[in-house]
């Protein structure tokens, strides 16, 4: 918007001139390069007037439109917390940050947004969950605050890491209760205990509005024990404890033997989860006899915490089924991962989530393709969850296909005869690695990156680097469940070990976009799924009677109505045209929602009487509905059931969204709970009126 036009809207609003400020506005919007602006002015002046479904409406707008734009997110999240709506609010937030993890703004609203929607204990998991990786000191204060307002809290909160290169515990601590006293804390190992006191300066905490004196932690242990434990002298265990304090990974020297004549290492990283670790373990063994090429399961346990699952895994090593390694204490993915591919320096690895399931001669097809040429360094599989080679959409996290679906999958990715794909970059779920490449280029970046993602981006592009190249094999299906592994922390890290991937590989994100934009995945996806589709064959089911409506009558007029008719037809779409254009003229307005495609789109929208429902991640479609103010579902259509004609669509719709639904009497649908048209003819013109 021209700052000249900007300028008067602001202008005028802070006189308090609304008609001039509206009229303005009115420009503003009859102009497709003003438009957005004009919006967000909109929404701004409902938020201070308390029009709450108003300022959700155009704000959701604008923000849909600019979805690089997180003031416009702290503006929706606002709208929704000044509203009442928490539940909403809180999804939205959380959904937002999934995008902007690191936005200190959105931060710091959705921790005020959880205080009017969980108990204090889930917001001090969350807090807890997130704290070691929270570096901006506002936020800092605000979070302790929180825990600092309930009494029931343990109040002596620190953060520690182990930093292996100078053999350091390092982080912060303080005494919420009393932040004038620097904190005892004591560091035990299989050797003994040493008492400390958090008494050196810590920036961050300084920041924060805590003493400069003291709060920081720097201890320098006896040589690296192992697992460390570190806790307050009530027993209380500091964020991060219990450390994996070994010594920094070294890689092995290169192995004279020729990995290709040589057994695969199948690496499975297992923290959490017993019943789909199991079930990963279980399609590894029951499908190992089905592939020709000599494999090893072996199973690193990054010191689970569950003994139901260390058991079973316990069991399965003794039986010789798998071979497994135990850490000392959590090393996460990075760490436990090298020294899990250093076991056996002349093999190739496959990195396998423990969420994950495998079918079939899967490994004989991974190995076919890696060896393929002697420049492939990596190959990844189709997969429901997996980045590029997600299927059906690719870069879409998909359900978990059951056992059933994914034999079928992986049958018709086997059948499909697709050639590999060369990718940008592979994917860690299923990860085929040829051990020539890993001698090249090296181990995982364990100092820099942390816990375990990016990873694989980062290995990826230091091979491209190096002349190697990455290949997506689609005739092999793995499912995947994913978000098993990490928790609530996992947004803000994936976004700062992201900071360090576009400060080393400047050029990547360019590639990448291009890489989607050509889509060279997509023949592939498309032959499975005309094999999947040859494959079904219709059942003859009986067509489920339709359910009445239940809602109420609503208070009339309220602010929006949703179109529930689909508009396929000349005469339906000319009959909302007039509708929409009469409400435009009407005082108080009541906007139309047009929820799905149709050929009358442009022409609605142009009335002014129409907008498009947003679509606002982290909400669904019946929570826009409540928001924007929407109180009924309405339809023109007054064709009664034929055979070639059936009006359940709408009864549906209305269903869908919990809408009372208005329908022409002559639909028949008054018997299914619908209100008749006659109801609402004060506002309806008599050209639509039937």
């Amino acid at each position: 918007m021209p700052p000249s036009l900007s300028a008067q809207i602001q202008s005028h609003f802070k006189k308090g001139d609304i008609e001039s400020a509206q009229a303005a506005l009115a420009l503003a919007l009859q102009t497709p390069g003003y438009r957005n602006e004009a919006l967000i002015w909109q929404g701004v002046a409902a938020l201070r007037e308390g029009r709450q479904a108003d300022a959700f409406l155009h704000l959701a707008r604008a923000s849909e439109r600019l979805p690089q734009r997180t003031d416009l997110k702290l503006l929706l999240g606002r709208s929704l917390q000044q509203s009442g709506q928490h539940e909403p609010a809180e999804g939205f937030l959380r959904t937002a940050l999934q995008r902007f993890p690191a936005d200190p703004p959105l931060r710091r609203l959705y921790w005020s947004t959880l205080q009017t929607s969980r108990s204090h204990a889930e917001i001090a998991a969350q807090i807890r969950a997130q704290l070691a990786d929270i570096r901006d000191p506002t936020e800092l204060q605000q979070v302790l605050q929180i825990l600092a307002d309930e009494p029931a809290t343990e109040l002596l909160v620190g953060v520690v890491r182990y930093d292996a290169a100078r053999n350091l515990v390092t982080g912060w601590a303080v005494d919420l209760k009393n932040p004038e006293r620097p904190p005892r804390f004591q560091l035990a190992t299989g050797q003994g205990r040493l008492e400390c006191l958090a008494n050196t300066p810590s920036p961050l905490l300084t920041q924060a509005g805590f003493p400069a004196t003291h709060g920081g932690i720097l201890v320098r242990p006896p040589q690296p024990p192992g697992a460390l434990r570190v806790s307050f002298t009530t027993g209380a265990e500091l964020i991060g404890s219990p450390l994996a304090a070994v010594a920094p990974f070294t890689p092995p020297p290169p192995s004279e033997q020729d990995p290709s004549r040589q057994p695969v290492d199948v690496l499975v990283p297992v923290f959490k989860g017993v019943d789909i670790t199991l079930a990963c373990l279980d399609s590894l063994l029951r499908h190992k006899r089905d592939n020709r090429t000599p494999h090893r399961i072996v199973v690193l346990d990054d010191a689970c915490p569950e003994p139901q699952l260390a058991q079973a895994i316990e069991n399965l090593a003794r039986r010789g089924r798998i071979e497994l390694v135990r850490r000392p204490a959590n090393l996460g993915f990075i760490r436990n991962m090298n020294r899990g591919m250093a076991l056996h320096p002349e093999r190739d690895v496959v990195w396998l989530n423990a969420d994950t399931r495998v079918h079939g001669d899967w490994l004989d097809r991974l190995r076919a393709v890696a060896y393929q040429a002697k420049d492939i360094a990596s190959v990844t599989p189709f997969t429901n969850n997996g980045e590029l080679m997600s299927f059906p959409e690719s870069r879409i996290a998909h359900p978990m296909p059951d056992p059933q679906a994914h034999a079928r999958l992986d049958r018709a990715a086997r059948q499909s005869g697709c050639a590999p794909v060369e990718l940008e970059v592979g994917c860690g779920f299923c990860f085929y690695i040829k051990r020539r490449a890993l001698d090249a280029v090296g181990y995982l970046d364990e100092e820099t990156l942390q816990r375990g993602y990016g990873e694989e981006t980062d290995w990826c592009l230091r091979a491209r680097r190096l002349g190697w190249r990455h290949l997506g094999a689609t005739n092999v299906f793995v499912a995947h469940s994913g978000g098993h592994s990490f928790g609530p922390e996992k947004a803000l890290r994936v976004h700062q070990n992201n900071a360090i991937l576009r400060r080393r590989y400047p050029d990547a994100e360019r590639r990448f976009d291009t890489f989607v934009a050509r889509d060279p995945l997509r023949p592939a996806r498309e032959t499975l799924q005309q094999l999947l589709a040859a494959q079904e064959r219709p059942t003859e089911a009986p067509i489920p009677l339709p359910t009445p409506l239940t809602a109420s009558r609503p208070p009339l007029p309220g602010r929006c109505w949703l179109i529930a008719d689909r508009l396929d037809r000349a005469e339906i779409g000319e009959r909302w045209l007039r509708f929409a254009r009469h409400l435009a003229r009407q005082q108080p307005a009541i906007t139309l929602l047009l929820a799905e495609d149709t050929p009358w789109e442009t022409q609605l929208l142009a009335t002014d009487g129409v907008s498009r429902l947003p679509r606002i991640d982290g909400l669904d479609a019946r929570q826009t509905l409540e928001l924007c103010g929407t109180v009924l579902a309405l339809s023109l259509d007054a064709t009664p059931e034929t055979v070639t004609h059936s009006p359940y669509h709408v009864l549906q719709a209305a269903q869908r969204h919990r809408l009372p639904l208005f329908a022409p009497e002559s639909a028949g649908l008054d018997r299914l709970g619908a209100f008749g048209l006659h109801e609402l003819h004060p506002y309806l013109p008599k050209e639509v009126q039937v």
